[in-house]
């Protein structure tokens, strides 16, 4: 009676065989899970171009939906409150390290106000006696720019804002723009927002100093989802093919 023919799915080739189809399972998942997330890069990416095309919104003290208005183009007028003047720590422009000033801006005919990004500075020049020649002149100004939604903490890693108390009754230098946080240290209603200021085409040099800043800048990139993608099919495809030939080679010859 002859030998039974050699099969990969019986004998001592079964659990080899099987440990390839789950290694298979989870690059195949891994490359659909990467396609998904271009499917939703490019969704949003979508609706971020939507948004830059409606007309600016005007801010007026209305509170935002964040969901709503995040990414739109707006325009507010009001006045700078620079008591409450704050900075943004380990910001960097063309590789120089430095800080960005973050000023609410009183809106005109409101008790709110709207946080506004106005630019980096270096190190050098953040200090409150440093930073006081970029303000503008008092009185009401109209800003412009990209409303922003208000900034988390990313994960445990990453650095914390402390908290305030009767010791510590407010934070001069915090490390993201998170609104209900700063929000404990200004005695007025802020927009759930902030405003990431642009620069104005014909701007002059009208106070001592201007921020160093060009317009904001929206990332529309669809990042390396459809490259990982092709790399997990393409490991799949190699792990199948070598186990395939691994096992032909292997196997006794009738």
């Amino acid at each position: 009676m002859s030998a039974h023919k050699p099969s990969p799915f019986r004998g001592r080739w079964l659990l080899a065989t099987i440990g390839v189809a789950l290694l298979c399972a989870l690059f195949l998942t891994l490359g659909f899970w990467q396609l998904q997330r271009l499917g939703q890069k490019r969704a949003a990416n979508a609706l971020i171009l939507a948004r830059m095309q409606e007309p600016p919104l005007t801010l007026s003290g209305q509170v935002l939906d964040p969901e709503l208005t995040n990414l739109r183009r707006a325009v507010v007028r009001g006045s700078y409150d620079y008591d409450q003047e704050i900075v943004l720590r380990n910001r960097t422009h063309n590789e120089i390290p430095g800080v960005h000033v973050i000023v609410p801006l009183r809106i005109a005919g409101s008790d709110a106000a709207v946080l506004v990004d106005r630019g980096w500075i270096p190190y050098e020049m953040a200090e409150q006696t440093q930073r006081a020649q970029f303000r503008d002149a008092a009185g009401e100004v109209e800003v412009s720019g990209i409303l922003q939604q208000s900034q988390v903490r990313p994960g445990r890693v990453a650095p914390a804002d402390p908290p305030l108390g009767p010791d510590r009754p407010r934070l001069d230098a915090w490390h993201r723009v998170d609104i209900p946080r700063i929000q404990e240290q200004v005695p007025y209603p802020l927009l759930p927002l902030f405003l990431e200021e642009a620069q104005a085409a014909d701007a002059t040099d009208a106070p001592a100093r201007r921020f160093p800043r060009a317009a904001p800048e929206i990332a529309l990139s669809e990042g390396g989802h459809l490259g990982y993608a092709v790399q997990w099919f393409a490991f799949a495809g190699i792990l199948v093919g070598g186990y395939a030939l691994f096992f032909h080679q292997r196997s006794p010859r009738t």
